[in-house]
């Protein structure tokens, strides 16, 4: 390990023996790789300074004039169980180091030992010491992100759904979330993680929308190699991954029923079988699933199998729309302002209170998603210091706005010549429509083509035309 690397990470190592020449100069010779270093001669005092100070890295003789090493080192795992001990041996023997890896030892060194030799095996401690602390500032980051506070929202219907969601996280029950595209399933999921026992497990999330059967099977269950033409290498699947932590299943019901009986079976099991493999692998997963569809219609349309409803949905869930929580639409607004002011460093940024009815008086068919990447649109047009008006908003929300009856008409202007007015009206009909149909159909383009009677063309060139959101 570097000097420079070191450098990085200020790292703390107490070194503990009651030879001073040794102490002396393992001390000089960390001090020079950067590490911050503090001695002790008894294993006593050494305890205090631990409880104090909460070292990084011990490193401790095995044989201490008031104490035994090992002691010293249960002792320590008790305090500090974060710290990593190395144990210094007089003698390599073999029941002396295993007796200290079993009692927790990170490592152990014997004597006489180089000084290449130390620095290799405390550099390895340190760079274990950094990962930690960098797992730990990560989980911090999600946590600080996917917290309650995070999602926004003051109306009754969403407080309801904080009020279970809070209740619900700290233990294993399987969460099923229903509600339109954009409310924000995953975001809920990755709450119920993040504030789980759970949270410094794996959280792994998949769209069953997103892949063909095949493909599928094999992102859940994983496969062996040769299992199917390009199946070069073992695989492990997500659930193989994500076991001690929480699975997101988004839009189950979109899985074909012989994957779904799989599922399933998996759930009722815990147990998966790698696609071309023999042997069963034990699983422990949090189950957290999601639909853009009323759950119960799709056990009555029969896309979603009524026994594996009955296993994942012990909590319910159901996010409403934007349209029905309009009083949390100028928080929101101003919450998506402020991140994307600063992403794109346009400071002092604010609605006039005429652009904020406007966007209460759309509908939002996207909803919050939606309405982020509207205010993301509008941001990213603004100029720094600018007061946003009714005026500034993009034409498909002043459009809505104007006809006064939140879309329920479509409005033209006699004052334009007849193909302008025309034109116009095929717009606000073209959008009204699309918007409507994806909204019947969870954002299934197919689908929605087949409704209308139109190719997937056409209704990928109307999405592209309009910047509205569906999905393959």
């Amino acid at each position: 390990m570097s000097d420079a690397a070191e450098a990085e990470v200020s790292i703390n190592v107490l070194i503990v023996d009651d030879e001073e020449l040794l102490v002396k100069s393992c001390g000089q010779i960390l001090s020079s790789e950067g590490y911050n270093v503090v001695t002790e001669g008894r294993g006593r005092n050494a305890l205090e300074v631990v409880r104090r100070q909460r070292p990084d890295i011990v490193l401790t003789d095995l044989m201490l004039p008031d104490m035994d090493g090992l002691a010293l080192l249960k002792e320590i795992k008790k305090l500090a169980p974060e710290t990593l001990v190395v144990m210094i041996t007089g003698f390599a023997t073999v029941d002396s180091s295993v007796e200290a890896i079993r009692a927790g030892a990170y490592d152990y060194i014997p004597k006489p030992f180089t000084a290449t030799q130390l620095r290799i095996l405390i550099g390895r401690a340190a760079q274990q010491v950094r990962l930690v602390q960098d797992n730990a500032s990560l989980r911090d980051q999600l946590k600080k992100h996917y917290s309650f506070d995070n999602i926004i929202g003051t109306s009754g219907s969403i407080q309801k759904v904080f009020e279970v969601v809070s209740r619900v996280a700290p233990t294993d029950a399987s969460v099923f979330v229903s509600g339109e595209s954009g409310t924000g399933k995953e975001l809920i999921a990755r709450a119920i993680h993040t504030n789980s026992r759970r949270s410094a497990r794996p959280f792994m999330a998949i769209n069953c929308a997103a892949l063909p059967d095949h493909l599928l099977e094999s992102e859940l269950f994983g496969h062996e190699k040769g299992a199917f033409t390009g199946a070069d290498q073992q695989r492990r699947g997500l659930l193989e991954v994500a076991s001690g932590g929480t699975f997101f299943m988004d839009e189950i019901s979109e899985m074909s029923m012989e994957l779904q009986a799989k599922l399933l079976r998996v759930i009722q099991e815990r147990k998966i079988r790698r696609v071309g493999g023999e042997h069963e692998i034990a699983i422990d997963v949090r189950w957290v699933s999601a639909t853009n569809r009323d759950p119960d219609q799709a056990v009555r349309d029969g896309v979603l199998r009524q026994d594996l409803l009955y296993r994942l949905n012990v909590v319910p869930v159901k996010l409403p729309p934007l349209r029905h929580r309009r009083e949390d639409i100028p928080a929101l607004a101003q919450h998506f302002l402020k991140r994307y002011a600063q992403d794109y460093s346009r400071d002092n940024l604010r609605f006039h209170p005429d652009a904020v009815r406007v966007l209460q008086d759309y509908e939002w068919p996207g909803n919050v998603r939606e309405l982020q990447n509207f205010v993301e649109r509008i941001v990213s047009m603004c100029l720094p210091g600018q007061e946003i008006l009714a005026e500034d908003m993009p034409e498909e929300l002043s459009v809505r706005h104007a006809a006064n009856g939140r879309g329920s008409a479509i409005t033209f202007s006699a004052d334009l010549p007849f193909h302008d007015a025309k034109t116009d009206a095929i717009t606000v009909f073209e959008k009204e429509y699309l918007s409507d149909l994806l909204k019947r159909h969870g954002g299934n383009i197919s689908q929605a083509a087949r409704t209308a009677g139109i190719d997937r063309k056409t209704i990928h060139r109307m999405l592209a035309k309009y910047e509205i959101e569906g999905r393959d």
